[in-house]
């Protein structure tokens, strides 16, 4: 899979369908040659080299004729390659000129995790290659070595980069990308998903310009303003044909993705720790770990893209113990009851719920401590036994006599300020030390993980409560924002360091609680849809997609979310209608949901009789095909940013059976229906639903008629198919 030229010092990567190709020059320094479908030559040394000799910069001695015109692999810093460094690290003396050189690599089979932080694995060292090259500043002695680990059977590179300090004087890291990229003579569109709450992972589609483009989350985490996964496709690309270069990062924490063109044309992609606010103290000997990120291609579409990224989630990021294991369909009170809840409403949610089909009950917010609302409690991670009015392992043992499971709110990462947390410790939330003011953002603030004692507190007081309840599920939510970022627990060189150990304070809470809990389904969220991330789901398999449950809205948000992560990480549930302007049947609410882990979210004894009659239906069809949105290949159709009639497919492994969902967003007196061009099927085979049968030729090329069986808005039809 990887393989060396060693006359040439050129390196190329081969993963499934696809080559990625540089070369060490003679200087040292690392040279882009090629990132595209797969190549059958090492005889690729002068592919997209241009020779500007023409250039002021033209420098004989290093024999680098206008070396801001080249591709970089690894672009340093104040050394004339143009646009964007990849790292940046301020010296001893106080310069901030970086220049590692090839010094030597390994290549050997599988991969390592990375200590601390979220990875892809693989279940057996055949399943991939890796790649290690060594690099040295020769005049500071500071060490990089680049990680790339191809993957056998996707399109897909993981990459990441170890900064280490073989000097005798203490350095500062500044900046490090995780990956670093050159494109020559491309135009490219540019897709990316921003937001807010309640309208996350909104798709944007736009033409790269010259000069920088910086998408990203200098906020604490990944947030709803901007996801962690960008694209970059020819004009012309489609969900079926076309050119896409996509990066993805395994992290949750601030990030950035650099999209910068030169006057020649040279588009460079850069992803990683966002630079704002970061440094990292190393002293002699000690090194950083960046985190990973992740680069695919297709040479088939954006849906192709999508599909891989899909599956190395599944196979390579989620934990094995829930690939494939069906999601229990869950209930949560939130909606129904907010703060106002009682033993009695509960036990009566839980006895509609079990007679309907519905497998767990969750209690959100409000449970522990002094919670009556959202300005007090948090941190005081002990069960409210007036409130709930018996312990919690009392209720979780009256729930489960009913014969369903039961799940937990959490938000482990904050304090209210009225609470015994804070009083007993103001100085372990992130504060900037000696400084009288700091926001007080949704009347909490978030506790410093940067400091293993905090973790350790908040890790002891949420086990108490597990343990007692023997839960089978946990709702670990996130609700603001880091300011004011910094530490009474580091000193004043390690403050830089602040919003990045709080993330790792955040996965070595995640990583204890999986070790000890391996079977307790664990859903993250943060204010909804925030924190939607690669990392995340290393230790949560599935993610509340949004607050928002307005089934209109969530054709936005699904679609926007699914050009990155698989449905079956999608937190998705059956909720009221949002908005009085706006009536959402039951069935089309529902028909949304199913393409996500299913649920609801809402108060099931206050739904119209007619509305309640459905559920046992619903829950029947989730159950019989929740196989096929879970681990089948997902296929867009539509774009609900400009298509009125939206539809998506979700097709088995094998092309066995499909599921097609069409939802009429808006209707007419004149409307006859839609003509929906089927994907992902077996064109020599035949389907049938039971009462009509069609080849999947004629599926794919002349299409399906369908039409609503009455008028109105937001009605849909679900059409399940099977081979004969």
């Amino acid at each position: 899979m990887i393989h060396f030229d060693e006359k040439e010092r050129l390196f190329r990567i081969d993963a499934k369908d696809v080559s990625y190709v540089f070369f060490a020059a003679a200087n040292g320094r690392l040279r882009h040659l090629y990132w595209g479908p797969q190549l059958d030559t090492m005889d690729l040394r002068n592919l997209g080299i241009a020779d500007y000799t023409c250039s002021p910069n033209f420098n004989p001695d290093d024999n680098e004729a206008g070396r801001g015109a080249y591709s970089w692999e690894f672009a340093g810093n104040d050394i004339g390659t143009r646009g964007v460094p990849t790292a940046i690290v301020r010296n001893a003396d106080g310069n901030t000129t970086t220049d590692p050189r090839y010094v030597s690599h390994r290549i050997y089979a599988g991969k390592p995790r990375l200590e601390g932080l979220p990875a892809t694995f693989v279940d057996s060292p055949e399943e991939c290659e890796t790649l290690e090259i060594t690099m040295l500043d020769e005049a500071t002695k500071v060490e990089f070595l680049l990680r790339y680990t191809a993957f056998r059977d996707l399109p897909i590179i993981a990459r990441s980069v170890v900064v280490t300090n073989k000097g005798d004087a203490p350095v500062e890291l500044q900046k490090i990308m995780s990956l670093t990229t050159d494109f020559r003579h491309q135009e490219f569109d540019v897709i990316y998903f921003d937001g807010y709450w309640g309208k996350e992972r909104t798709y944007h589609r736009e033409r790269v310009q010259g000069g920088l483009k910086i998408m990203g989350a200098d906020s604490g985490y990944t947030s709803h303003r901007m996801n962690s996964s960008v694209i970059l496709c020819d004009p012309t690309t489609t969900e079926e044909f076309g050119r896409a270069y996509g990066v993805l990062f395994v992290y949750s924490g601030k990030f950035a993705v650099e999209v910068d063109q030169c006057c020649m044309y040279r588009t460079r992609l850069n992803l990683g720790i966002h630079p704002m606010g970061f440094t990292w103290h190393l002293e002699p000997g000690e090194s950083f770990q960046s985190p990973e990120a992740l680069q695919a291609f297709s040479n088939e579409g954006l849906g192709a893209l999508s599909r891989s990224w899909h599956d190395l989630i599944r196979q390579h990021i989620i934990n094995p113990r829930w690939r494939t294991a069906p999601r229990p369909i869950l209930c949560n009170n939130w909606e129904a009851m907010h703060f106002n809840f009682s033993r009695e409403k509960l036990v009566t949610l839980a006895k509609t719920a079990k007679a309907h089909g519905i497998e767990m009950l969750v209690l959100d917010d409000g449970w522990f401590g002094k919670r009556d609302n959202d300005q007090t409690g948090l941190g005081d991670w002990y069960t409210n036994t007036t409130k709930v009015g018996c312990t919690m392992g009392e209720l979780a043992d009256e729930i489960r006599s009913l014969g369903l499971k039961f799940g937990l709110w959490f938000e482990p990462e904050m304090v209210s300020e009225d609470s015994d947390l804070y009083r007993a410790h103001p100085d372990w939330a992130i504060q900037v030390p000696n400084r009288s003011s700091k926001t007080f953002w949704r009347y909490q603030y978030m506790l410093d993980f940067s400091r293993k004692e905090v973790v350790d507190y908040v890790y002891e007081m949420i086990i108490k409560v597990i343990d007692e309840a023997k839960l089978d599920y946990m709702k670990w939510d996130a609700n603001r924002e880091m300011t004011e970022v910094g530490s009474y627990g580091w000193p004043a060189e390690r403050q830089g360091e602040i919003a990045h150990r709080f993330m790792l304070g955040v996965y070595d809470l995640y990583q204890r609680l999986v070790n000890r809990y391996p079977n307790m389904l664990i859903e993250g969220c943060s204010s909804g849809g925030g924190r939607f991330d690669a990392g995340i789901l290393y230790y949560s398999p599935q993610i509340w997609t949004s607050d928002n449950s307005d089934a209109f809205n969530r054709l936005a948000i699904q679609y926007g979310t699914s050009f990155a992560y698989p449905c079956s990480s999608m937190g998705a549930h059956v909720a009221r209608n949002w908005f009085a302007e706006r009536y959402s049947p039951v069935e089309t609410r529902a028909a949304v949901a199913f393409s996500g882990t299913f649920g609801y979210e809402l108060d099931l004894n206050q739904m119209p009789p007619e509305e309640l009659a459905q559920v046992d239906g619903q829950v029947e069809f989730y159950h019989k095909y929740h196989h096929l949105v879970e681990q089948g290949d997902y296929y867009r159709l539509a774009n609900p940013f400009k298509d009125e009639t939206v539809s998506w497919m979700h097709v088995a492994k094998d092309k066995s059976e499909f599921l097609l969902t069409v939802v009429f967003t808006r209707w007419d007196a004149s409307y006859s229906g839609e003509n929906i061009l089927l994907r992902g099927l077996d064109l020599d085979a035949k389907y049938t639903d039971g009462t009509k049968t069609w080849t999947g030729r004629v599926l794919t090329y002349a299409g399906i008629s369908v039409k609503p069986s009455r008028f109105g808005d937001m009605l849909s039809i679900v059409i399940h198919g099977t081979r004969v």
